[in-house]
């Protein structure tokens, strides 16, 4: 294995895992952010010291931050979201939502190599979605959107579109609700539904047969793809 090797020109590159480890595709991720130009460490440290997430929200179901883990814990690595991609082809028209997408890290991918295919990212932090945006507006990425959003929000249902990507983001019941969000829509439209993280897809697996057993799922190292 050997590092990988950031150019400006390919920020973004397919390569095969086993061409790299999981610690090198995170060494190249910081580069790249530091190329975009995020600030991410400072909004993080500035989270940790803030009490505006101390209260828990008045609702049923709890809501995790995710406050004071590494930058890099936060977020799916740049190399892994252009293989998920890659995988899945979308094709010109077709939708892409990242519920839980912190800084909007696929909305990059998704603009620079698939510019015909919108995409919407939902963030419950709205520091973080405010830098992502940010980020954004150096780029020409008019279908790409990052929204802040609480998923566990009873009165809100994610748009309809042709693939989800959801990563551990917090207890059963969030995991469930937006689950069941999810199999309303399946109800409407074949969807795809993109699981990372050992949580998420033991929950799935256990309680959303609708999910994991209708159609054989295909399970890589730290994601599996889901078919309705």
């Amino acid at each position: 294995m050997s590092a990988i090797e950031f150019t400006p020109q390919g920020p973004f590159p397919l390569i095969n895992d086993d061409e790299h480890s999981y610690q090198e595709a995170q060494e190249h991720s910081v580069v790249v952010d530091e190329w975009l130009g995020f600030k991410t460490a400072e909004i993080e440290h500035a989270l940790l010291s803030s009490h505006k997430y101390n209260i828990q929200a008045d609702q049923n179901i709890p809501v995790n931050f995710w406050r004071g883990l590494p930058v890099q814990a936060l977020q799916t690595p740049y190399t892994e979201i252009r293989h998920i991609l890659h995988l899945l082809n979308p094709q010109k028209g077709q939708h892409i939502v990242d519920l839980g997408c912190g800084y909007g890290r696929m909305a990059f991918v998704v603009g620079m190599h698939y510019s015909d295919v919108h995409f919407t990212g939902y963030e419950l932090v709205a520091e973080r979605v405010d830098e992502g945006n940010r980020i954004l507006q150096k780029f020409n990425f008019p279908l790409s959107t990052i929204k802040t959003q609480d998923l566990t929000d009873p009165l809100f249902k994610p748009v309809s579109a042709d693939y989800y990507f959801i990563f551990d983001f917090g207890s059963a019941p969030a995991v469930d609700k937006t689950l069941e969000d999810l199999k309303a829509i399946a109800r409407q439209r074949p969807i795809q539904v993109v699981a990372r993280g050992r949580y998420i897809r033991h929950r799935i697996f256990q309680a959303h047969p609708w999910l994991a057993e209708i159609n054989e799922p295909r399970v890589f190292d730290h994601f599996t793809i889901f078919k309705s």
